[in-house]
């Protein structure tokens, strides 16, 4: 015969997750090391916002993952992912101060609207993301697998419809990507 669980204040204490732990720590180094301050009331409010990021981060792991396909991420492919995003952050910030500098200004803004195969909600967000990071293009809107951006200089534009960034986006969810850019229109100014 089962007790049924203690409720109230004799109730046994739950096992705190060693992730959790582990989460709220590297949170809060980051506070630390980011702030540069070091008296209570700067601490309190590091704890602070550990806590709600952690009560926000749990809430997000409950809630369903919105559309089909697999949500967690291959973790050494999405490590492998920041760097090149990285390498790529740095490349367009150069090629934006040369043209910048550049006395005549090859600026050529144009929209490009196109379509990418994403196995996911979260792949879409991340590649819009993605590309709004890189400097030159800014992620106007994400309409299903339609994606409309805006580009600084047909470089950049070129640059974003090889299909790279798609590709490796996709791949952090699913071992096959589907169709990484399609269907696309271009519109000057």
């Amino acid at each position: 015969m089962r007790t049924p669980p203690v409720a109230g204040p004799f109730a046994p204490a739950r096992r705190v997750p060693l992730g959790l732990v582990v989460q709220g720590l590297l949170l809060m180094a980051l506070w630390l090391a980011l702030s540069g301050m070091y008296d209570a009331f700067h601490l309190g409010l590091g704890a602070l916002s550990v806590v709600c990021v952690l009560w926000l981060n749990a809430r997000l792991r409950r809630a369903r993952p919105i559309g089909p396909g697999r949500t967690e991420v291959h973790v050494l492919r999405f490590v492998a992912y920041c760097g090149w995003l990285l390498g790529q952050i740095v490349l367009s910030a150069l090629h934006v101060a040369a043209v910048v500098l550049t006395p005549r200004m090859p600026v050529s803004p144009r929209v490009v609207r196109f379509r990418s195969d994403q196995p996911n909600d979260v792949a879409r967000m991340l590649l819009a993301c993605s590309i709004t990071l890189t400097p030159g293009t800014l992620t106007v809107e994400v309409d299903a697998d339609e994606f409309t951006v805006h580009a600084l200089t047909g470089a950049t534009a070129r640059g974003l419809l090889d299909g790279t960034m798609q590709a490796k986006v996709a791949r952090l969810f699913s071992d096959g990507p589907g169709r990484a850019v399609y269907d696309v229109r271009w519109e000057e100014g």
